[in-house]
């Protein structure tokens, strides 16, 4: 009886054991094994010599019938059951358990990296947005998680208008964005850069945005930061004077940027700063390969060397032609403004000639644009 009880044992686990591997339950079950073994146990010391055979028979059977049918009946309801607990599923726990490390890493890497920044973070949803502790410092709020109408307050009106039609016109397409905007703080108004961008999740759109505030007395490294760093005169000599050693030609144009007093009457030199930073970005992009190249001579007169000529060639077609290359319209929330250049162009050619030459030549032809009477904005040196 003994001998057929353990071997019914040894078959049962292992179907059970197919069966736990089929049904993904958890790898090391041994309570199946154990109610085994009690019963084993219960019936040697019970029936073994003490009662006749046909109890041995009906005892065997039974323990076997019953955790036969203990075995189908506990994996019929794992099958069928469509929550089925941690207890059962000893993979998953696991795999959740490394699911919680690693959305822990990502979670506190996320937040060290807020820290680090110097932008100001925000996440808009709906009618919410949170924004980290710069953010709100920024914008002169009190609080983290606030709505979209004390955002908007802030806000100067006619920035406003531009903003809230970029924000809506974000789409899948083209999610990302980027403006300067107006707005009021401590009875002051403030400039401020953002960047952002539309993540769509199902049908809610949210949005992630970064920004800085573009005052350059209270932030003077967040913003302008071509105008503050370019060379003086003193490297734009020693410049040419290196181009003229090597006897490499060159063009010399001095840009003066003639409407920003204007400008700085009107909107504060601190946006006229800003203007002038745009614009030097924009110019830098169209003609300057290296970082010596253009230079800040005085206030809004800068010197740029060329010396690409197929770059020059442009800038000269251009300005025969229409004149418009340099000008530019710089477009900051509600403002828009033209920035109208005043150019003295002259040349250093093959052989090289004095770099005290070339600048007086230019600073002569720029002059010359200055005279009511001259009816261009640029001028190439003549005799």
């Amino acid at each position: 009886m003994i001998d057929n009880i353990i071997l019914a044992i040894i078959v049962l686990w292992f179907i059970y054991a197919i069966a736990i591997k089929l049904t993904k339950k958890r790898k090391h079950d041994y309570s199946f094994f154990i109610a085994f073994l009690a019963a084993l146990g219960y019936g040697y010391f019970q029936y073994y010599d003490t009662y006749p055979a046909v109890y041995k028979e009906i005892y065997q059977y039974s323990v076997i019938g019953i955790f036969a049918l203990w075995m189908i009946m506990d994996n019929i309801i794992v099958l069928f059951k469509k929550n089925v607990s941690e207890f059962d599923f000893y993979h998953l726990e696991k795999e959740l358990d490394e699911l919680k490390h690693s959305s822990e890493l990502l979670r506190l890497r996320f937040i060290s990296t807020i820290e680090l920044l110097s932008d100001g973070i925000a996440f808009r949803e709906d009618k919410g947005i949170f924004g980290t502790d710069q953010y709100i410092e920024y914008l002169g709020l009190s609080e983290n998680q606030f709505t979209v109408d004390t955002f908007e307050n802030i806000m100067i009106k006619d920035d406003l208008v531009q903003y809230k039609m970029l924000i809506d016109k974000l789409s899948k397409r083209n999610p990302v964005y980027s403006m300067n905007y107006r707005i009021e703080k401590d009875g002051q108004q403030l400039w401020i850069k953002e960047k952002g961008k539309a993540i769509f999740i199902g049908k809610k759109k949210h949005v992630i945005s970064i920004i800085r505030p573009m005052d350059v007395r209270r932030f003077p490294t967040t913003e302008v930061d071509v105008l503050n760093s370019l060379p003086k005169f003193k490297e734009m000599y020693n410049e040419m004077q290196r181009l003229t050693r090597k006897k490499n030609p060159y063009h010399l144009v001095v840009i003066q940027l003639t409407n920003i007093p204007k400008i700085n009457e009107k909107y504060g030199r601190d946006f006229g700063d800003l203007m002038m930073g745009e614009y030097l970005s924009k110019l830098r992009f169209k003609f300057i390969k290296d970082n010596r190249s253009l230079f800040r001579i005085s206030g809004i007169q800068f010197g740029l060397l060329i010396k690409d000529q197929k770059k020059f060639e442009l800038l000269d077609r251009a300005l025969v032609g229409t004149g418009e290359l340099l000008t530019m319209r710089m477009k900051f929330g509600g403002v828009s403004q033209v920035i109208y250049p005043n150019l003295g162009i002259s040349e250093s050619p093959y052989e090289g000639k004095n770099p005290d030459d070339v600048y007086n030549e230019a600073i002569t032809a720029l002059k010359r644009t200055e005279k009511e009477s001259y009816q261009k904005s640029f001028a190439f040196y003549e005799k």
